[in-house]
């Protein structure tokens, strides 16, 4: 999403979390660098999800940021990346209904028609989940009122910084934050995810109107992104 905001031209391939320099999706490899050759290949130089706006200003396009601005962003993006992402991850891995309506679905069913495959991926899926969640956590306990409680303040803090603006940075235009925001807000509201009660439960606010700017933030992305 963030490189359709800031105009650059790419195509999709499937991959998997070992090919990518941080161990997470996605990642970017530049066109520059595209070849089959094996010495090209050899210099090839992923970017990562978190590198992604650097890599963009460096090729002119995307917009820098002041200092105070990068803190701001760092900020926000800390909310994302551990208030809401552990609510997300419990959400899809560790609660069953999600687990058996979404996840499988999207991840072990689309890979392999053996049943015990499809089990020992599920299981794999929520121990790495539970992992990532304990390891931000002072608790080996997962508390999960506390979870969906500090995901809810996280939301409201996004919805106060967004304001009025159409986007995080104003005038600027729109960033990284803007795309990560957007990739949660638009998959909790899509309806097609089919998601059950915890998965409800963690995008209430956005359905019930707590947060409607940052609905109509969602709205903007997606016409400017994927509209027709």
């Amino acid at each position: 999403t963030y490189l359709k905001l800031v105009g650059v031209d790419f195509v999709t391939v499937s991959s998997n979390n070992h090919a990518s320099p941080t161990g997470s999706l996605p990642f970017l490899i530049p066109a520059a660098a595209s070849s089959n050759t094996a010495s090209a290949l050899d210099t090839i130089s992923p970017v990562p999800s978190n590198r992604l706006q650097e890599w963009a200003i460096k090729q002119g396009v995307g917009s820098s940021k002041s200092k105070a601005d990068s803190m701001r962003c760092e900020v926000y993006m800390s909310l994302l990346d551990h208030r809401i992402r552990n609510a997300w991850l419990h959400t899809l891995y560790l609660s069953t209904h999600n687990l058996n309506a979404v996840a499988r679905p999207l991840y072990t069913n689309s890979s392999t028609s053996s049943s015990l495959v499809r089990y020992l991926l599920s299981k794999s899926l929520q121990t790495a989940a539970l992992a990532a969640i304990v390891q931000t956590s002072t608790s080996p306990i997962i508390d999960v009122e506390a979870l969906y409680r500090e995901s809810d303040k996280a939301f409201s803090a996004l919805s106060d910084f967004l304001g009025d603006q159409d986007w995080f940075l104003g005038d600027e235009g729109p960033g990284m934050l803007d795309a990560a925001v957007f990739a949660y807000t638009y998959l909790l509201l899509y309806e097609a995810m089919g998601w059950r009660e915890e998965g409800e439960r963690l995008g209430k606010g956005l359905r019930e109107g707590r947060w409607k700017n940052l609905v109509r933030h969602k709205d903007r992305i997606y016409a400017q992104c994927y509209g027709s």
